[in-house]
């Protein structure tokens, strides 16, 4: 199944090695002028707004172990109506307590089009609103954090819960049992830092270790 892979990437050897991992067929997208905290948000919403069809938003230490189950994920979403999946930051990975109604923006699966239909009716400057609808003293701490909870409002959505980890700070994406991709985090520090970029080459190593799995 033919995709648009879209990246927010910094690190341009981190880059070509996540975008190897995939089949050659894809669309690829490199968006570098969305940097910092706060340009999560405006990355996600140009994606939105300026994209078609089905875009998989992935980082750039998200190394895919098993595309035929993405695949499989974006023919199920299709199939039953959902806009968009991810991992919940919260409840799931062991370092990440924000919100279990939003998902963290290292991996999604976006069904543009179906988005777009309500696209314009969401406003930033309601994100306590939002979040207060799904939650108590919801948690805006993320620049994201008010788009996942209005797609959340919104539409229909799939989570995907099954996480493992490599090393206590990866997360590892399970469907049927089987990784379709891992994530190493902290990928600013790629290059810079000896002791996380050994740790990110190893999730690399594992990540081509359990390909097809």
């Amino acid at each position: 199944m033919k995709k648009t892979i879209i990246t927010r990437s910094a690190n341009d050897k981190l880059y070509s090695l996540a975008k190897s991992l995939w089949r050659d067929d894809n669309t690829f997208v490199r968006l570098q002028q969305f940097t910092g905290f706060h340009g999560a948000l405006t990355y996600l919403l140009h994606i939105l707004e300026n994209y078609n069809g089905i875009i998989v938003n992935a980082d750039e230490d998200f190394f895919v172990t098993n595309e035929d189950l993405i695949d499989q994920v974006i023919a199920d979403m299709v199939r039953n109506d959902f806009a968009y999946c991810g991992v919940p930051d919260k409840g799931v990975i062991s370092h990440r307590d924000k919100s279990f109604f939003h998902v963290n923006p290292f991996f999604n699966v976006f069904n543009v089009d179906m988005i777009k239909t309500k696209l314009s009716k969401f406003d930033n400057s309601k994100v306590y609103d939002y979040a207060n609808q799904c939650e108590k003293n919801g948690n805006v701490d993320e620049p994201f954090a008010g788009l996942f909870y209005w797609l959340h409002l919104n539409f229909k959505h799939a989570n995907f819960t099954k996480i493992t980890s490599t090393d206590g700070i990866s997360t590892v994406i399970n469907i049927n049992d089987k990784p379709i991709g891992i994530h190493s985090w902290y990928s600013r520090e790629y290059g810079k830092d000896v002791k996380q970029t050994e740790r990110i080459d190893k999730c690399l190593e594992w990540a081509i270790i359990n390909r097809n799995q």
